[in-house]
C-alpha cells in the first residue's frame, strides 16, 4: 500500500516536472535568440516560457532586457518591476532599471539606481558603465572618459571600456589615441561585428576608405544582418562615386529592413546620382512613409521634383500639398508669416496650382498687404483664370484703396530695382546622419534667401577649406561669404554660420542655432537665413524726386515707417566697412536727410532736408537707414546644445554589447 501511494504521487507530481522542464527550455531558447540580437523571437520563446511558470525570474529578466534592446524602454520597466518582487536585491535587474530610466532622461532617478547597486557591490563595473553614459548623456564627457579608463585597470580587457574610450576620443578628434584603444579591442575581439563596426567607423572618420571597408565587410560576414555596418558601406560606396553597388547593397538588406527610412533615403540618393529621377522621388517618398517627419527626405525630394520634373507634371501637385496643409493649419493659428513660407514653398514646387496661387494671395490680404494681394490675383486673370469672384474682389478692392504712392509716382513697386547685397554660401558636413546632407540643405536654404529682395546669392559651394572659400568668394564678386558647418542626428539639428567679408576675409559675425522637436531642420534652416539678413545693412537709392519730396526704393519690407529717419549720401561715395555690418563715407559725402512720410511694401516717400548751403540730392544717391545698436546676445539653449554634442555618442556607446 505504501509503495502504490509513492507511485500516485509521482505521477500526479509528473506535469510540474514536466512543466518546469518546458519553462526551462523555453527559456534557453530565448536566451540563445538574445544573445545574437533576434529580440523578437527571444520575447515570443520568455513569454512562452512565462505561460507555463509565471514567476520564472531568468525569463521576467530576459523579456525586460530585450525590450530594452528594441528600444521599449516603458514596456521594459514593466518586467522589471515584476523581476524585483522576485529578487529586490538583483543588481543585474537593478542596473537595466537605471539604463532604463537613463534612456527615458530621468538622470536623477539614473543615478541614484547605479549608486544603489555600489553600495550593494562596491566594485560593480556595469553601474560604473552607467554612470559613465550619465556623465556621457549630462555632458561631461572627461568623467566619462575617466570611469572608463579607471574600468581597464580592474579589467583590462573590457570590451565596453575600449570602444568607449574609442568612440570618446574619435568624437574630440583625438583619432590617434583613440587607434590605440582600437588596436587593443581588435586584438582581444577579432571575430566581433560590432568591434569590427567600430574600426570601420573610426577609419572612415580618417578617411582611410580602404581600412574602413576591409572591417566592414568583415563585420558582415560575421553578422550578415548588421544594419548600422551596411549603412556605412552604403556610404563609402557613395564616397566612392559607386551608386550602382550602392542600389545593390540597400535593395540586399531592404528585404528584411523596409522601415527603415535611412535605407530608403540613400537608395534614393543613389537613384539620383544615377539619373534615375523617378525611383529616386519613390525612393524619397517611401523614407517618408515610413518616418512621416523625416524632414531631410521630404527637403530631397521636392529639390529634386523642382530641378527635374515638367512645371505642370502632377507629381508636383501631389506633393506640393504637404506645404498647402501646413499653411492652412498655420491661418487657423494666426501665424501669418509661417503661413506664408509654407505657401510660398507649395508654390515653388507647384507654380501653376492656381488654388495654391489663391491660399498665397489670400494670406496677404489677411496681413493687409493689398497690393501684392491685388497683384497676385491679376497675374490669374491675365493667364485665363479670372473667374467672376476674382474679378468682383480685384474691383471692389482697388475702390477701396486710397491714392498708393506707385500710383502717385507711376511706377510699380514690384518691378523696381533694389540695391542688393551679393552673398556666397559653402557649406560643410559637420556630423550628419544623412550622408550629403549638407548638399541637399545648400540648395534648401539658397531657396530661403531667395525670399529677401535685397540678397542675392550668386555663389554656392562644398569647402571646408576657408582660403578655397575665400578665394571663390572674392572671384564671384560677392560682398559677404558665409561658411555653413551643419550637424544633425535624431533629435537634434545644429547650424553654425560664420560671416566674413569678401574684400578681406574678416569675420564679422558667428551664429549658432539649435533646434529639437517636430521640423526641426527647417525651423533650424529658417532660423539661421533670418538671423543672417537681419545682419545686412539696409541700403537703398532715390529712384525719383520732386521738389522736397522724393521716392526711395526701400519700403515696409525693410522695416521702414513713417518717421523714420534715413541718411542721404552721393552715388559713389560708400564702401562696405571692414569690420562690421555697415557702410563708410566722407563727412562730406552727406547730402543731406530723409523723412519718411508713407511707406508701402517696397517704396517710400519722404521729405529731404539738405544738408549746408547748396542742394545736390538726385536721384541714384544712397539712402541709409540710422543703425540702432546691435540688440542682446540671446544666450544658446544650452540643454538642447547639450543633447546634440552628447546624443549622438551616448547611443553609440549604449548600444556596445
Amino acid at each position: 500500500m505504501k509503495n502504490l501511494l509513492i507511485i500516485v504521487f509521482i505521477l500526479a507530481a509528473f506535469p510540474l516536472f514536466s512543466e518546469e522542464k518546458n519553462a526551462i527550455g523555453y527559456y534557453n531558447q530565448g536566451k540563445v535568440a538574445e544573445n545574437i540580437g533576434d529580440y523578437y523571437t527571444a520575447i515570443e520563446m520568455y513569454k512562452t516560457s512565462l505561460s507555463l511558470n509565471k514567476n520564472y525570474f531568468e525569463s521576467i529578466s530576459g523579456l525586460a532586457h530585450s525590450y530594452y534592446n528594441l528600444g521599449e524602454y516603458q514596456e521594459a520597466l514593466k518586467y522589471v518591476v515584476n523581476a524585483e518582487k522576485l529578487d529586490d536585491l538583483n543588481t543585474d535587474i537593478l542596473n537595466l532599471k537605471g539604463r532604463i530610466f537613463l534612456s527615458l532622461e530621468d538622470y536623477v532617478l539614473a543615478e541614484e539606481i547605479f549608486n544603489d547597486v555600489l553600495s550593494i557591490e562596491e566594485n560593480n563595473i556595469e553601474a560604473e558603465f552607467g554612470l559613465a553614459e550619465l556623465d556621457i548623456a549630462s555632458g561631461r564627457i572627461m568623467n566619462a572618459s575617466s570611469r572608463y579608463k579607471n574600468a581597464l585597470l580592474v579589467s583590462p580587457e573590457s570590451r565596453k571600456a575600449l570602444l568607449a574610450l574609442v568612440l570618446i576620443n574619435d568624437a574630440n578628434g583625438k583619432t590617434v589615441l583613440a587607434e590605440k584603444y582600437l588596436r587593443q579591442a581588435l586584438q582581444y575581439y577579432s571575430d566581433n561585428a560590432y568591434v569590427r563596426y567600430i574600426a570601420a567607423k573610426h577609419f572612415y572618420m580618417t578617411d582611410n576608405l580602404d581600412e574602413a571597408l576591409y572591417h566592414l565587410k568583415t563585420a558582415l560576414f560575421l553578422q550578415s544582418d548588421f544594419l548600422d555596418a551596411s549603412i556605412l558601406l552604403s556610404r563609402i560606396y557613395m564616397t566612392e562615386g559607386k551608386y550602382a553597388e550602392t542600389v545593390a547593397e540597400i535593395e540586399k538588406i531592404l528585404v528584411s529592413k523596409e522601415d527603415e527610412f535611412l535605407l530608403w533615403y540613400l537608395l534614393a540618393l543613389a537613384y539620383e546620382k544615377l539619373g534615375e529621377y523617378e525611383k529616386s522621388v519613390m525612393g524619397y517618398a517611401r523614407a517618408l512613409s515610413v518616418r512621416p517627419d523625416e524632414d531631410l527626405s521630404r527637403i530631397a525630394l521636392e529639390n529634386q521634383i523642382i530641378k527635374n520634373y515638367p512645371m505642370d507634371s502632377a507629381v508636383r501637385t501631389v506633393y506640393s500639398e504637404y506645404h498647402r496643409d501646413l499653411g492652412r493649419k498655420y491661418e487657423e493659428r494666426n501665424m501669418l508669416e509661417k503661413s506664408v513660407y509654407e505657401y510660398r514653398r507649395a508654390l515653388v514646387i507647384a507654380p501653376y496650382s492656381v488654388e495654391g496661387r489663391l491660399l498665397y494671395a489670400d494670406v496677404f490680404k489677411r496681413m493687409n498687404n493689398i497690393e501684392r494681394y491685388l497683384l497676385i490675383l491679376s497675374n490669374l486673370v491675365e493667364e485665363g483664370h479670372g473667374t467672376t469672384d476674382i474679378l468682383d474682389e480685384i474691383e471692389i478692392r482697388r475702390s477701396m484703396l486710397d491714392r498708393t504712392i506707385s500710383e502717385k509716382w507711376n511706377i510699380n513697386q514690384f518691378t523696381i530695382d533694389k540695391e542688393i547685397n551679393r552673398i556666397a554660401l559653402f557649406f560643410n558636413d559637420s556630423g550628419m546622419n544623412h550622408y550629403d546632407g549638407e548638399v541637399i540643405l545648400s540648395e534648401y536654404i539658397n531657396y530661403l534667401f531667395m525670399a529677401y529682395e535685397n540678397v542675392k546669392i550668386n555663389h554656392i559651394g562644398i569647402s571646408e577649406d576657408f582660403a578655397d572659400s575665400f578665394r571663390a568668394a572674392r572671384e564671384k564678386k560677392s560682398d559677404y561669404f558665409i561658411s555653413f558647418s551643419i550637424a544633425e542626428n535624431n533629435r537634434v539639428v545644429s547650424i553654425t554660420a560664420d560671416i566674413y567679408l569678401s574684400s578681406t576675409g574678416s569675420l564679422l559675425k558667428n551664429i549658432h542655432i539649435i533646434k529639437t522637436g517636430n521640423q526641426m531642420i527647417p525651423e533650424a534652416c529658417r532660423a539661421a537665413a533670418s538671423e543672417i539678413h537681419g545682419f545686412f545693412p539696409v541700403f537703398g537709392t532715390i529712384i525719383n524726386r520732386r521738389f522736397d519730396e522724393v521716392l526711395i526704393n526701400l519700403g515696409t519690407k525693410e522695416g521702414l515707417k513713417a518717421e523714420d529717419k534715413l541718411k542721404i549720401i552721393r552715388k559713389g561715395s560708400v564702401v562696405r566697412a571692414k569690420d562690421e555690418f555697415s557702410f563708410k563715407y566722407d563727412a562730406e559725402s552727406i547730402l543731406g536727410y530723409l523723412e519718411i512720410t508713407s511707406a508701402d511694401e517696397l517704396v517710400s516717400e519722404g521729405l529731404v532736408t539738405v544738408n549746408g548751403f547748396f542742394d545736390m540730392i538726385n536721384p541714384g544717391d544712397i539712402t541709409l537707414v540710422y543703425l540702432e545698436e546691435d540688440p542682446a546676445e540671446v544666450p544658446q539653449n544650452t540643454q538642447d546644445e547639450q543633447l546634440f554634442i552628447s546624443g549622438d555618442l551616448f547611443n553609440s556607446i549604449a548600444n556596445i554589447r
